[in-house]
């Protein structure tokens, strides 16, 4: 008996603390990022009672014995249920959720931490932190878009981005030209070039080609300079077409409001198959600036990747109409006034060239549409907001609606997510039990993605826990009932003596 009362004893405090545990995941059914907890139990140790018969059919291989009362209940274990809570949306960024496996890495300075509530905000400097004080771990971005080392993710809400130099022009357009604008039976594929004037507003009369369209270059300081290139028909054996065309800085579209030029950059010639398909491209570049003299314009340097280059205030700026060379220029002259009015003189990049399936095109019949008209530079500009995408990049938009990379928010994983150990606030550390921990893109792999605008909840599920509950308090009751039924018989046992 007196047996009895320990083993409800034992009883009443393994259900005890099963209580703690039920009641903890009830009080944490709305903290962010919470995982449940569950309670195992096992029996304690077995005491041989003699002389209450032998073994199994006495049998010696069988070893079973009819002999052995247990003592009790004991604590297992208390495991953490690792399993998914479900998502509330926010309106804040750094809000973010972690779906699937994996945690954010955070730090207090000194020691690493892990969690799974990603509410951040930042601070007065800028650093992303959870509400308990603890810095987000991430890598950062350099200039030359590598990573750098691990470090608190900080978000600068005055960043500056530096303005950067237009290097290359892309532009598409289907022209649609077959009669010329502009004639002269001396050289007839440089007409727009001869009638060029910078001083004047318009530097070209609009009467003297087909089509025109602008574009806006930046420089090294970020200050736009307005370019056009013009289009106008030339004469051409049949069936092919060919197309004149001149790139000139500070003049505008045909419709737009005319301005001096500052000078012409490049001409030449686009030919075209019976399609209207693109099949050649011809460029000439001044060899003494702001010159309209035809022996001063030579055949333009071409890019690594085949491209026509102009010169645009110093900087060597690519053309892009759709067509590139692959061996460099075939039979060009020696300059543009070489050429006359015999169309095989102009050259040409060959039939090796690579045309772009949405090249420059000449359908008959159609009227000029500006299909891509693109260039690489652009304005300083300033950080107005940020995303976070799927896998954890942290975006920076800049008033020059430019973007770029700014940080990588790892995921972390362990081999063992049951050797976590609970700190409070949302947070584990590693343990050696946890064994090794991996850091990796969000997305990859069997690593989790990260939700921004997102929260997860708490996974407890509240009918679970008070049908637990309710279970452990029977329980509970009936250990109880067993250490007041023991006391009574010995109390009757002691009263036997008397």
């Amino acid at each position: 008996m007196n047996s009895s009362l320990y083993i409800g004893a034992t009883g009443m405090k393994g259900l005890a603390e099963g209580m703690n545990v039920t009641t903890n995941n009830i009080a944490n059914i709305s903290t962010i990022g919470f995982k449940q907890q569950g309670i195992l139990f096992s029996d304690i140790f077995y005491a041989q009672q003699g002389g209450m018969g032998d073994w199994w059919n006495a049998q010696e291989n069988s070893r079973v014995a009819l002999g052995q009362v247990g003592m009790g209940l004991q604590v297992e274990s208390v495991r953490t249920m690792f399993g998914q809570g479900s998502f509330d949306s926010s309106n804040t960024v750094t809000d973010m959720a972690i779906s699937g496996k994996g945690f954010f890495q955070v730090t207090d300075g000194v020691k690493l931490y892990y969690t799974r509530a990603g509410d951040f905000r930042t601070d007065d400097q800028g650093v992303l932190r959870t509400p308990s004080g603890m810095a987000l771990n991430g890598y950062k971005y350099n200039a030359d878009g590598s990573k750098g080392g691990l470090q608190q993710v900080t978000i600068d809400k005055f960043a500056k981005m530096p303005a950067k130099t237009t290097t290359a022009v892309d532009m598409r357009y289907n022209l649609g030209l077959k009669t010329p604008n502009s004639t002269d039976a001396t050289n007839p594929y440089f007409t727009l070039l001869s009638n060029y004037n910078a001083s004047n507003s318009p530097p070209i009369s609009n009467t003297a080609y087909g089509y025109a369209q602008g574009i806006t270059m930046y420089g090294a300081d970020g200050t736009q300079q307005q370019a056009t290139i013009y289009f106008d028909a030339a004469p051409s054996g049949q069936p092919d077409s060919v197309v004149k065309y001149l790139i000139a800085s500070g003049d505008t579209a045909k419709d737009g409001t005319a301005t001096a030029g500052t000078g012409a950059l490049m001409t030449g010639t686009l030919t075209f198959d019976s399609k209207g398909q693109l099949k050649d491209m011809t460029a000439f570049t001044p060899a003494v600036a702001g010159s309209t003299n035809l022996t001063d314009w030579v055949p333009s340097q071409l890019s690594a990747d085949g491209l026509p280059q102009m010169t645009v205030n110093g900087t060597p700026t690519t053309v892009d109409l759709g067509i590139k060379s692959a061996g460099g220029w075939q039979n060009a002259p020696a300059n543009a006034a070489a050429v006359g009015a015999n169309q095989s003189a102009l050259g040409g990049m060959g039939t090796g060239a690579t045309v772009a399936v949405d090249a420059t095109t000449n359908y008959t019949g159609t009227s000029p549409v500006t299909r891509r008209n693109t260039q690489n530079g652009y304005a300083s500009g300033t950080l107005s907001n940020i995303s976070i995408s799927n896998d954890g990049t942290v975006v920076g938009n800049y008033s020059n609606n430019q973007s770029s990379n700014l940080w990588q928010i790892p995921v972390c994983r362990f081999t063992s997510e049951d050797g976590l150990r609970r700190e409070g606030n949302n947070l584990f550390s590693a343990s050696p039990d946890a064994g090794k921990m991996e850091m990796g893109v969000a997305g990859s792999e069997n690593y989790g993605t990260i939700r921004a605008y997102n929260t997860e909840n708490s996974n407890v599920d509240m009918a679970t826990e008070m049908t637990n509950m309710i279970i452990t308090q029977r329980g509970f009751q009936s250990n109880s009932k067993v250490v007041t039924t023991a006391d009574q018989m010995l109390q009757k046992a002691v009263e036997l003596k008397r």
